[in-house]
């Protein structure tokens, strides 16, 4: 089993626990908005958005909308989220860093902000942190993890 869900239809931003900051970049990238930090569990226990955890008390304590992670498989957890919360990757890319959504720039508008020849079609700009991005080769990765995790079956059951 990949992971339990409670709490009934997921809303559209995620609060991801501290243990699972990684998660929550990868999160961003495919365009959600998952927030993430060093909250106490009490508060997030109360958070408006959709829990992701992998804290049994925690879930087991939380109200709302939550997922509890209990297998290792971390694309199996990108599959488990990408289905409960029906997003459709990269349509919204935002920003890994900060959560803020990207503005797609000219290519060579990222170059001339970054210093150096991006090769590229598509640029993006955090207009809050001012990093950019473009579809490096590491994209290539990202790309394949998501498809992976687009073909993957889940076992995610609803309990109560």
């Amino acid at each position: 089993m990949t992971c339990l869900r409670k709490g009934g239809a997921a809303p559209s931003c995620v609060a991801v626990d501290a243990m699972l900051g990684w998660l929550a970049r990868w999160l961003r990238i495919i365009g959600v908005d998952a927030r993430y930090g060093d909250r106490p569990d009490d508060e997030l226990a109360e958070t408006p958005c959709l829990l992701v955890t992998r804290d049994r008390e925690l879930f087991r304590r939380r109200r709302g909308p939550a997922v509890l992670l209990l297998t290792e498989d971390h694309v199996a957890w990108i599959s488990a989220l990408i289905r409960a919360l029906g997003v459709e990757p990269f349509r919204r890319t935002r920003c890994p860093k900060c959560n803020a959504e990207l503005v797609e720039i000219p290519c060579a508008e990222a170059e001339r902000r970054v210093g150096h020849p991006v090769r590229s079609r598509r640029c993006w700009a955090c207009p809050n942190c001012g990093s950019i991005y473009w579809e490096g080769s590491h994209w290539r990765g990202i790309k394949k993890v998501v498809d992976e995790a687009l073909r993957k079956p889940v076992d995610c059951p609803e309990t109560h």
